[in-house]
């Protein structure tokens, strides 16, 4: 990310513009006396940025501006962004917005919502609506998208904290952005990446639909077994009063209840007790025609056989016939024998044959035995000594009952009966082509790679260190603080002095850049705004320490060491040789400096430029031309 604030910009209430101009990939230093407004600057650049309350300084400062503005230069692109001036402690909303980087003559006017002009910078700083907050707190939740505002926090520090022993980042007084440097810190620092954050969202997201179905699939296995004792408890039942007969399996359970429900609601008596009778009456009937049949073809086939016997006692007509000769014959003689020839005839054609009548009362016969068959199995299967209920109405009652057990099986059969195997299997699958990066692993590495750049900053200024010159850098990931470790051992030494602390905030800060350099970060902008770091030594003198006293006997009244001097010029050289880091890694970096210590401390170092000198009635706000 190319990110550094141009100018500043203060509309006053007088008519007047007060501006003040930055350089890129410098040492930006305004230094000058206490209550100049320096401090007010880091303040103003804070406010413009979406502040959703001010700290700025309401007499001389905030009572004389009406709009505060920066010129900003963003990914190659200039903007603008001006906020009207807060009045009293409460923050305004009113925003002006240039895409082009003008700036306006006189007090600006609003054109442009601040979340429009918030979502438009977010996109400068990669944040979009995919970046969000990984997991919630007591103040933020989870989900939530992240504020550009979070990120500010590695560009500041501040005067607050610039030699406390415990907080290294600002705003953490403030529980919000406690909560937010944890959850934006991998992001920030290039341990974790949006992609990253998506796949691994994806896969959470996946593993707790897995885990539903996997709990929903041992439910459903319980469900199916109370669903089955349940059925069996209620067919038992229903067999034991002689309701339905035996089944084969449950499906076949069901469907007899279901029957059951619908016979005894449309008044059908399909009951055993009716279901006797009906098929003893059908069994009757059955045999009644069975023997009717029977009987029938006894005696046809008897009338058969008194032909084929009648047949034979007529055989001696044909012999006589053929021998006619030799009988006596009478004059009617062959009038009976053509007469008896003829009855013999007749009766062998009428034996001979067969008739359709003999083939369909054998079919008839073999089919009415079959249906009796099948009629007796369906008797041999009802029970046989079935309970009785004691009237019409508890009947009825069981069959309610039952009637509604059955709709909750079939409300909860769909869940009872489904499998989910295969949906685990593919959730399965997709979690593990889900490639997520291990932020454990990550962290471990990003710690390690943090305290070897930092232990080079530590070496450029060892002898300002003192008794902790050798100590190793020993960085705490999960407080987010900087500790030094004395060498080839575990302790963690507590460094004591303010000068040490504030040495140690430069090199977390530092070292935490140039690791977003190297990655190529885009969510932190590479500036850092750094306020008046030699406090620890010469408090908020104006006459700018006691390299500028005017007289050796003025030296030994401001009690200022030798070697205090030395520090100073340590942390000077070593802000200078970072932005030759900077520029080795083909970066720019803009450092910007609130001091109250003179020019000549860094005029031998050429990445720094000096901004203006507060001092001799100059100062953030100007006076009046009376004044």
């Amino acid at each position: 990310m190319k990110f550094y604030i141009e100018s500043l910009h203060l509309w006053l209430n007088d008519g007047r513009k007060r501006s003040l101009t930055f350089l890129p990939n410098k040492v930006n230093v305004i230094t000058g006396g206490s209550h100049t407004g320096k401090t007010a600057i880091l303040d103003i650049i804070d406010y413009c940025f979406f502040a959703s309350r001010h700290r700025i300084s309401e007499s001389i400062i905030n009572e004389n501006v009406l709009w505060y503005g920066l010129c900003i230069h963003v990914n190659d692109k200039v903007y603008t962004l001006a906020r009207k001036a807060p009045t009293g402690a409460a923050i305004s909303n009113d925003y002006f917005f240039s895409p082009i980087g003008d700036v306006p003559s006189g007090p600006p006017e609003k054109n442009i919502e601040d979340n429009a002009l918030k979502i438009l910078l977010s996109a400068d700083f990669g944040i979009d609506q995919d970046v969000k907050i990984p997991f919630g707190g007591r103040v933020l939740r989870a989900g939530s998208r992240i504020s550009l505002r979070y990120f500010l926090m590695f560009n500041t520090i501040s005067q607050d904290i610039i030699t406390h022993s415990e907080q290294f980042f600002d705003k953490q007084d403030q529980a919000r952005y406690q909560e937010a440097l944890p959850r934006i810190f991998d992001i920030a620092v290039g341990i974790d990446s949006v992609e990253n954050i998506l796949k691994r969202e994806k896969r959470t997201e996946l593993e707790q639909r897995l885990t539903r179905l996997q709990r929903r699939s041992a439910k459903t296995e319980e469900s199916r077994g109370a669903f089955y004792t349940e059925l069996a408890e209620t067919t038992a039942k229903a067999k034991s009063y002689g309701l339905i007969p035996e089944a084969d399996d449950a499906e076949e359970s069901v469907a007899m209840l279901e029957r059951m429900v619908v016979d005894g609601e449309t008044g059908s008596d399909l009951f055993v007790s009716g279901r006797h009778e009906e098929i003893s009456s059908e069994l009757y009937q059955i045999s009644r025609k069975l023997r009717g049949l029977r009987k029938f073809l006894g005696e046809y086939t008897h009338h058969k056989n008194v032909l084929l016997e009648t047949a034979d006692s007529l055989k001696p007509v044909e012999y006589l016939l053929t021998n006619h000769k030799d009988t006596v014959r009478t004059s009617v003689f062959f009038d009976i024998i053509e007469k008896l020839a003829d009855g013999l005839r007749e009766i062998k054609a009428e034996t001979s044959r067969k008739t359709p009548l003999d083939s369909n009362i054998s079919e008839l016969i073999k089919s009415l035995e079959s249906r009796r068959e099948q009629l007796q199995r369906d008797f041999d299967a009802l029970p046989s000594g079935a309970e009785a209920f004691e009237n019409q109405k508890d009947k009825y009652i069981f069959i309610g009952e039952t009637k509604a057990k059955l709709e909750i099986f079939a409300g909860g059969d769909q869940g009872v009966s489904r499998d989910y195997s295969a949906e685990i299997e593919d959730l399965e699958k997709q979690i593990g082509d889900l490639s997520v990066s291990s932020r454990e692993d990550r962290q471990e590495q990003f710690t390690s790679v943090l305290d070897e750049t930092i232990q080079d900053y530590i070496s450029l200024v060892k002898i300002a260190l003192g008794n902790y010159g050798d100590y190793r850098s020993a960085f705490n990931y999960k407080e987010k603080k900087l500790y030094l470790r004395k060498p080839k051992t575990a302790f963690i030494e507590n460094v004591g002095s303010s000068s040490n602390h504030m040495f140690l905030h430069l090199f977390l800060f530092l070292g935490l850049h140039e690791i977003i350099m190297r990655n190529d970060g885009n969510h932190v902008a590479p500036f850092l705004i750094i306020d008046q770091f030699s406090r620890p030594y010469w408090g908020d003198d104006d006459n700018g320490g006691p390299a500028d006293a005017q007289s050796p006997e003025q030296r030994p009244k401001m009690d200022i060491k030798e070697s205090d001097v030395a520090k100073v010029n340590s942390a000077l050289n070593l802000l200078n040789e970072f932005i030759d880091i900077a520029t080795d890694m083909n970066k720019e970096f803009q450092i910007i400096l609130f001091e109250h210590i003179k020019p000549r401390y860094w005029e031998s170092l050429e990445n720094f430029h000096l901004v203006e000198i507060f001092s001799d009635g100059n100062a953030l706000i100007p006076p009046t031309p009376l004044e």
